[in-house]
């Protein structure tokens, strides 16, 4: 019988439901599944859970490919300069090449993906500018995350757009 040693991600590694470390980034609760550490900079991979409204405002990443697999709520995606509307109901993959200017919100009380962004690095950003947050079991795919939610939910920061005055409805 070979023995698993979880620290040595050269040869691979499993995450349980509630192993993974968490952040809280721009509204969103963060699971960070695979680092780039964790990958040798092949890759990163999050869990998200977020709230109704806008979660990404329009962006454009230089350098990484971006792909969302969609587990729960109606998440309405842009994707290009002309601003039409990607619907992304739960079962949806959604991938966005580098250089594409992108945008999402959640039309649903609550909405969870799996992100995953090749090469890695992106993590970085999160980690250094996120806030660390309750690592909590996350329900399996197809179960919803709402009591997760409502559990973590009270110490979640602002996020920098919940206050603007103009209509962030169409991003």
């Amino acid at each position: 019988m070979t023995t698993y040693d979880e620290n040595d991600h050269a040869t691979g590694y499993a995450y349980r439901p509630a192993d993974a470390a968490a952040y809280w980034n721009f509204g969103t609760y963060w699971r960070l599944l695979a680092s780039s550490g964790d990958t040798g900079g092949r890759s990163t991979t999050f869990d998200e859970l977020f709230p109704k409204g806008p979660v990404a405002p329009p962006h454009v990443h230089d350098r990484e490919e971006e792909a969302f697999f969609v587990l729960e709520g109606n998440l309405v995606f842009t994707l290009g300069d002309d601003d039409d509307e990607l619907l992304a109901p739960p079962g949806t993959y959604v991938y966005i090449p580098p250089g594409v200017r992108h945008s999402f919100r959640c039309d649903a009380t609550v909405g969870r993906v799996y992100n995953t962004l090749v090469p890695g690095g992106f993590d970085h950003g999160i980690t250094h500018n996120g806030t660390p947050a309750p690592r909590v079991e996350m329900p399996p795919p197809g179960t919803s995350a709402l009591q997760v939610w409502q559990a973590v939910v009270e110490g979640r920061p602002e996020v920098p757009w919940e206050h603007l005055q103009h209509d962030v409805s169409s991003w």
